[in-house]
């Protein structure tokens, strides 16, 4: 399974610890689309700070996805509820180490 996938059905199942894996130890998450709800926009910088993260974001429902679909082997396309607003997302791994680990990945919005 391709990383990008392994990033999307994560986030489809609300699970923190399996999309922390989907990174490198120090992994970056770059996501650009609170800023189209009126927030900042979301740095978090390696695994454990990634797991914290979305932990907090599951747990009080602050981000879900729906009607994921794979692009190609590097992008996703996602509808993002992120604070109760919905945004059409695209992300995008940018970089992956020789595990297949990501190191570096962005989220836009589309």
């Amino acid at each position: 399974m391709k990383a990008i996938e392994k990033y999307v059905e994560a986030l489809k199942n609300c699970d923190n610890k399996a999309l922390s894996m989907c990174f490198a130890e120090d992994g970056t998450l770059r996501d650009y689309c609170p800023n189209a709800t009126g927030r900042q926009e979301y740095h978090v910088y390696g695994r454990e700070a990634i797991d914290m993260f979305f932990k907090n974001k599951f747990t009080f429902r602050q981000y879900l996805i729906s009607e994921a679909e794979i692009v190609n082997d590097e992008q996703a396309e996602f509808i993002a509820s992120i604070g109760g607003y919905y945004v059409m997302c695209i992300a995008t791994v940018r970089r992956v180490d020789e595990n297949g680990l990501i190191t570096r990945l962005t989220v836009r919005p589309k």
